[in-house]
């Protein structure tokens, strides 16, 4: 298979991974619809952030690591399955809670893009069964194989699918009614958000 082969199989099956619903896609959906666009921005960069380390450490052959030492792949999974179920959890229970008056909401501090930035990057590293799936994408398209600099451009596709992804995920969500105003129905979003990432992030912690 030519350079060119491999990468453009990778980026055929990277599409595919980017738009299938994970905890990234649950967690900026649900910042998407809550926050201010900077923060928004902010939260795709360190999505994309954490693609880019994940492709790397996938490359590089990082692993390796987890079959060497299986207690620090149990660790790892054990601490961001909890981290992911936190994170669902405050997203349920801020959509539960009953509407707060005009008056609370003018003096809420809206979360800015740095704490947005930091909390994408840190749900987009406690998956480390994106190095598991990398790995394994890197192995079916033979990108670990390939010379380096076709290795790292195939991370840097994966990067700009990425941005591209959420770019447009974001701007659309931002254009929805329910991004727009208040209501049951946005609740009722950040219910079935929270929920399913607090699902996701317990069977991932209880998972060995």
């Amino acid at each position: 298979m030519s350079p060119a082969d491999t990468l453009v199989t990778l980026a055929a099956l990277w599409l595919v991974a980017v738009v299938t619903p994970g905890p990234n896609v649950l967690f900026f959906t649900s910042l998407a619809l809550s926050s201010p666009k900077r923060s928004v921005i902010a939260a795709g960069a360190g999505i994309v952030l954490g693609t880019a380390a994940w492709g790397l450490a996938g490359l590089f052959g990082l692993l390796w690591l987890f079959e060497v030492f299986p207690a620090l792949a149990v660790a790892v999974k054990a601490l961001g399955g909890a981290y992911l179920a936190w994170i669902g959890f405050r997203i349920l229970w801020g959509s539960l809670r009953p509407p707060a008056p005009a008056a609370a909401l003018r003096e809420a501090v809206p979360l800015s893009p740095m704490k947005a930035f930091s909390l994408a990057v840190a749900t987009n590293l406690s998956n480390p069964k994106s190095l598991v799936f990398v790995t394994s994408l890197f192995a079916v398209t033979h990108l670990a194989e390939a010379p380096l600099a076709v290795g790292l451009a195939g991370v840097a596709i994966m990067t700009a699918m990425s941005t591209g992804y959420y770019c447009l995920y974001g701007l659309l969500l931002r254009l929805t009614p329910v991004a727009r105003r208040e209501g049951r129905l946005k609740r009722a979003v950040g219910v079935l958000i929270g929920a399913a990432l607090m699902g996701f992030g317990v069977r991932m912690a209880l998972e060995r």
